[in-house]
């Protein structure tokens, strides 16, 4: 008898990354689904474009059972289902994040004495030793943590804990050519959320970044149209004003498009020529596909990428150079080693199978 698997499902964007292990997973052991939260059917989506659908199109065939333990089921009000949701029998549980939110320290309350395993995933590239969510929550939601690489897993003391399983959402890039079509923009915090911006982003995607980023610049040196992606957000809900207030701050001379929720962001990533960038894991694409990778400090978390060779501050003259200086250099294949397992030959999936395979030996 196969042994039993519970996938929880909390936040797409956060959990992509580790989705695409779910049809080899299912070759080896039987699989349920937990949906929760921004993954419940029971809330609407807040971009232009439900990945959702997607992700239902996708994965659905791979489970036995499909739960939905609903919206707004949080860390201290758990929804009834979440609180009475029977999880014996499972001998794993994968959770999509590290965080303790939507009551999933229930679910640990009731496994941490028995032989099931629960495993937490990293939030994202949110890594400062200080200020890791990992430690924090050890023993409370998960009893080990998948990041990104050994930097990473090596700035942890104690890590016994926390194994690398790469980035698996990643893997499928080596199957997708490049096409090399536009310069692609990937925007984190737009200038009509200051106010609600913590200070520590102290560069917003706004009237002063399309002056200084050397946009136009590029666009003459390249001849590419330029592609901004922006980021859905559930704490701000409004496509339309986001589009608008996009559409007011770009030159009028520059040759672009606008896009949200893509439908396949390995072939957005592969059908670019350069991309710039906030620090943000989104951007590990385009540097393990090598293209040349813009990332501008301070207008995302730093984490991973303090080593990288494309992280500068938001100076059209450094970032031209910057972008000469790698289209010559090639792929990063060191920084992608250290910082991504299985990042380079683009296994990560292999990596993490065989890491639940350890575990449940």
């Amino acid at each position: 008898m196969k042994k039993k698997i519970l996938l929880i499902a909390t936040v797409y964007r956060v959990g992509d990354r580790i989705y695409p292990i779910i049809p080899e997973l299912s070759k080896f052991y039987s699989i349920d689904l937990l949906k929760i939260n921004e993954m419940s059917s029971e809330m609407g989506w807040y971009g232009d474009n439900d990945p959702r659908i997607l992700f239902d199109k996708k994965y659905s065939k791979f489970f036995n059972n499909i739960y939905d333990a609903g919206f707004k089921s949080s860390r201290l009000n758990p929804s009834d289902f979440l609180i009475n949701f029977d999880v014996s029998g499972y001998d794993l549980i994968l959770y999509d994040d590290d965080r303790n939110r939507h009551g999933i320290y229930l679910l640990y309350e009731k496994i941490k004495n028995t032989n099931c395993i629960m495993i937490g995933n990293v939030h994202g590239n949110w890594w400062f030793p200080e200020k890791s969510h990992i430690p924090q929550f050890h023993k409370k939601v998960f009893d080990f943590a998948s990041v990104f690489g050994n930097k990473e897993k090596n700035s942890h003391s104690p890590n016994d804990y926390i194994f690398t399983g790469g980035i698996p959402s990643n893997d499928e890039l080596q199957y997708y050519d490049r096409t090399d079509d536009f310069i692609l923009v990937i925007v984190n915090f737009l200038g009509i959320m200051r106010n609600t911006v913590p200070d520590h982003f102290r560069v917003l995607f706004d009237e002063t970044f399309m002056k200084n980023s050397g946009l136009v610049e590029l666009q003459k040196e390249y001849d590419k149209k330029v592609v901004f992606k922006l980021k859905s957000r559930e704490a701000h809900p409004f496509p339309d004003k986001d589009f608008q207030y996009l559409h007011s701050i770009v030159p009028r001379e520059l040759d672009y498009s606008i896009i949200m929720d893509f439908e396949d962001n390995n072939q957005l990533i592969c059908g670019s020529n350069i991309v710039i960038s906030a620090p943000s894991t989104f951007a590990f694409k385009s540097i393990q596909k090598g293209i040349p990778t813009i990332l501008i400090e301070g207008a995302g978390t730093t984490g991973n990428f303090y080593d990288f060779s494309g992280l500068v501050n938001l100076d059209k003259n450094k970032i031209l150079k910057n972008v000469e200086t790698q289209i010559v250099n090639g792929r990063d294949n060191e920084f992608i080693s250290n910082t991504i397992e299985g990042g380079l030959d683009f296994n990560s999936t292999e990596v993490y199978i065989n890491k639940i395979k350890d575990f449940l030996q």
